[in-house]
């Protein structure tokens, strides 16, 4: 071997293996005392990277137990809570059962005072536990425990998470039916048996009263709610041939109002769900009154028939209900019934109003020279009959003046207000007036534009036009036998009407015609043209403004909303006639979990969609967006209208404690809900309700009844909140398991084996003793070089 004095190779190398040694020496020692097998990245990336979410999922693990425990304890509270609530309950239907007893003796306003003052604490021990209603637990309550797998985080927090959903179980009194909404007949008036004049058998004695009704033995009583508005109100008949007393009054109306619920439709399901009842209400004087209570949805009532109207307490004389009745007539005798029409054409007669969601048209369809007014006549009482949008509302022809010769009129004994409209009748042979249709055989009642016949004379003429059906307005013109300069003539009339400038109306050139229409796009008019002779060649011998068949009502309001529910206050409504006035309307409500539910549509009456031509359009155009959101919050919302001395006006109306409605501006300001444009209105929780009481017997039957259902949705909220304390049981459970086998993975990962790692020390030590002995060596190794020097 070679012998070198510069390079020592062996040191070199003993140094390499001792820093090694030593390296592994640290590690062991590190490993030893922290007992980690991973103390710094480089010992295992991987490993280091898994454990740490290991540790992580601890930690989220660990709090969510300790979430789940608080909600457990929360609902400890709340489980004794409705165990007080279930005493308080017991105690109600004691009392009530004794006030109930024929053969109770004592004072039953002794025992009401301790009954109300149980339904009071009730109140005040459902709001302690948070379960009233808007209370801080009636909600969907989402606790996150942790543990959830899934593809996305987004999966994993909600399959951690623990849902308990307590906004359906609300103890307080209103919620279990002590409360609720209430409308109750006309204060002061007396249906019972201690009243001379207004008692219910003399009512049902009244044949004033009798023969205002469809059929002799039934009275009609008509509900608007959510899902059961406008058009499709329910209608309840009630067999009044047994009744004489309040009492089995409200017995009947109550069975009436089950077949009601019933009937197989959407709004009779609607009504079914609402849980409306009648009873009688006895005030503080001992008059009873009729009432319609529900626990927690809003209505309106109102009469059918004078019987029903005097049952509610509107009477106009004595025993005698209200007269509903409302009536629409032509403005002019209907000619001869063997006059003939002269032209093959079409009449279309429209009604509007009465609660109907849309416009009716009815056509009659007529052949020159042959149909005579008897048979137009005929054709329309026939087809207004076999109707079932007019019949729903109530329209009938007036049998007593529908024949030639006669003003012809139609009858609606609901107490709503309606009105009926003629186009085509050039010769005005019904008496509703010579509005004109686009061409003879036009199916459309009104048009966006109207087309002269080609031809125009020299001479004036005088032009009626009604928009959208609207009060009429006149123009007058004088035309030439051209067509461009009778257009100008006509821009002329126009641009000095008010009326026809706000209906953007004008005169154009096509061809050899003239075309009246509307700059605003989807405006629609009718046209009259007057005089004797056709000069712009849109008709002649019309007659004079003849004014609105519509019907009046009186000062009077026949309905009654349910006390306790929230009342938006009345909304004054003018039909929307131009295309230009859109409406945005935005209804809002908070639900029991804090989250706002909206929904927002606009009314109109343009080519898009003619919703708003009508209050009663309007209000069915709202209920249906507020049914067909699927939002369970805003379904509770509905819109009714009201008389308001003797305008119709919109009540929005709900058994939630809260919601808004924002109305937009239109172009106009006068069209559309005309209250509140451009601001919200709020709705306010209004007078009255209902509240068990025992203060007679036959109340306190009643609240017997009550008070079982109570217990049994009592009953309902335990279950829910001891489902709730079983699924928090079952997630800590299940999040404790977790934790430790997750505690137990990170282990197997970061944690040392000291046994192991005891042996590697030792061997560490010994390698670390014989490397520095041989480094000792590999150190003097070349001192031998020396002997051979000496040598």
């Amino acid at each position: 071997m070679a012998f070198t004095i510069n390079t020592n190779i062996a040191s070199l190398s003993a140094q390499e293996a001792l820093r090694i040694n030593g390296d592994f020496q640290n590690r062991t020692i590190g490993r030893v005392t922290t007992g980690l097998r991973i103390t710094q990245s480089g010992d295992d990336a991987a490993g280091l990277a898994i454990a740490n979410s290991y540790r992580s999922d601890q930690a989220v693990l660990t709090q969510g137990i300790r979430n789940a425990n608080d909600g457990l304890s929360q609902l400890q509270i709340i489980d004794g809570g409705l165990n007080n609530i279930s005493k308080l309950l017991d105690r109600a239907r004691t009392l009530a059962t004794q006030s109930a007893s024929g053969t109770f003796n004592g004072s039953r306003t002794k025992l009401n005072d301790e009954f109300q003052n149980v339904v009071a604490e009730i109140d005040r021990q459902a709001q302690a536990i948070g379960l009233n209603s808007g209370g801080g637990f009636a909600q969907n309550l989402r606790v996150f425990v942790g543990g959830g797998a899934g593809a996305t985080e987004a999966s994993k927090t909600t399959n951690g998470t623990v849902s308990l959903d307590l906004s359906s179980s609300t103890v307080d009194s209103k919620s279990l039916g002590l409360k609720g909404v209430q409308a109750i007949g006309v204060a002061a008036t007396d249906i019972g048996t201690g009243s001379a004049t207004t008692s219910v058998q003399t009512i049902l004695a009244n044949t004033t009263n009798t023969g205002s009704q469809t059929d002799a033995s039934f009275t009609e009583f008509y509900f608007r709610g959510p899902g059961f508005g406008g058009n499709d109100r329910v209608k309840v008949r009630v067999n009044t041939a047994l009744v004489t007393t309040a009492d089995n009054l409200v017995t009947a109306i109550n069975a009436a109002i089950e077949t009601a619920g019933n009937g197989g439709t959407a709004a009779a399901t609607a009504f079914k769900n609402a849980g409306v009842k009648a009873s009688v209400y006895t005030d503080s004087s001992g008059r009873k009154q009729l009432a319609f209570s529900s626990s927690n949805t809003a209505f309106q009532v109102s009469a059918g028939d004078r019987t029903a109207n005097a049952l509610l307490g509107n009477f106009s004389s004595g025993s005698t209900g209200r007269d509903l009745t409302q009536q629409v007539s032509g403005a002019a005798a209907a000619s001869s019934a063997v006059t003939t029409f002269t032209n093959n054409s079409n009449v279309i007669v429209r009604f509007q109003g009465a609660s109907l969601n849309a416009a009716v048209d009815i056509r009659l369809a007529i052949t020159g020279g042959t149909t005579t007014v008897a048979n137009a006549i005929a054709d329309l009482s026939s087809q207004v009959t076999a109707n079932s949008a007019l019949q729903a509302a109530g329209i009938t022809p007036d049998s007593a003046t529908f024949s030639g010769g006669n003003t012809l009129s139609f009858t609606s004994k609901r107490g709503e207000k309606f009105e009926v409209q003629v186009a085509g009748d050039g010769e005005n042979l019904l008496g509703f007036g010579t509005y004109r249709l686009q061409t003879l055989t036009s199916t459309s009642f009104d048009h966006t534009s109207v087309t002269n016949s080609g031809t125009t004379t020299a001479g004036a003429q005088t032009l009626e036009f009604s928009i959208a059906g609207g009060t009429s307005f006149s123009i007058s013109a004088t035309a030439t036998t051209a067509a461009a300069t009778s257009a100008d003539a006509l821009n002329l009339a126009f641009q000095a009407s008010s009326s026809a400038r706000d209906a953007g109306l004008y005169a154009s050139v096509s061809g050899s015609n003239v075309v009246i229409q509307s700059s605003i796009s989807g405006t629609a008019f009718r046209i009259n043209a007057q005089g004797a002779n056709d000069r712009f060649g849109f008709g002649a011998a019309g007659t004079a403004t003849l004014g609105a068949a519509s019907s009046s009502l009186d000062s009077n309001s026949d309905t009654f909303n349910a006390g306790g529910s929230t009342d938006s206050g009345l909304l004054a409504f003018g039909a929307i006639r131009y295309g230009d006035d859109d409406q945005a309307i935005t209804i809002s409500a908070v639900d029991a979990s804090g989250v706002n539910h909206t929904k927002a549509l606009t009314l109109r009456n343009d080519g898009t969609d003619r919703n708003a031509r009508s209050i009663d359009e309007a209000i069915a155009e709202i209920n249906a967006a507020l049914q067909e959101s699927n939002d369970t919050t805003l379904q509770r919302i509905f819109a009714v209208k009201e008389n308001d001395a003797g305008t119709e006006k919109i009540r929005f109306l709900s058994g939630l404690s809260n919601f808004k409605v924002s109305v937009g501006n239109n172009a106009t300001g006068a069209a559309g809900v005309t209250t509140s444009q451009g601001s919200v209105v709020s709705g306010s929780v209004s007078n009255g309700g209902s509240t068990s009481d025992i203060s007679t017997r036959d109340n306190a039957q009643t609240a017997v009844s009550a008070l079982a259902t109570a217990v049994s949705l009592l009953g309902d909220s335990q279950a829910a909140v001891g489902k709730g304390q079983n699924n928090f049981s079952f997630a800590v459970n299940l999040a404790s398991s977790q934790l430790t086998n997750t505690a137990a993975a990170e282990s197997r990962i970061r944690d040392a084996d000291l046994a192991q790692e005891a042996a590697n020390l030792t061997k560490a030590q010994i390698v670390l003793q014989a490397g520095i002995a041989a480094l000792a060596q590999a150190n003097s190794a070349p001192q031998a070089v020396l002997a051979l020097l000496r040598g």
